[in-house]
């Protein structure tokens, strides 16, 4: 059995399938600041970012 469905052929489409906009793929952010924003975001990332246990176990750990 098919998964999903298929689209009815053209000619039995219903006027709203046949005139339907298409997708614009606008998101909220403007698509002019969105390559600058991308390479800030990525530019704070680390690759390894440390768990929620790391400090505490660091702490835990050292010599005293």
């Amino acid at each position: 059995m098919p998964e999903g469905r298929q689209s009815p052929p053209p000619e039995r489409q219903t006027d709203a399938q046949v005139n339907a906009p298409p997708a614009s793929g606008h998101g909220t952010d403007q698509t002019d600041q969105k390559d600058q924003m991308n390479k800030d975001q990525f530019k704070h990332l680390t690759s390894n970012p440390a768990g929620p246990m790391d400090a505490s176990l660091k702490e835990k750990f050292q010599k005293k």
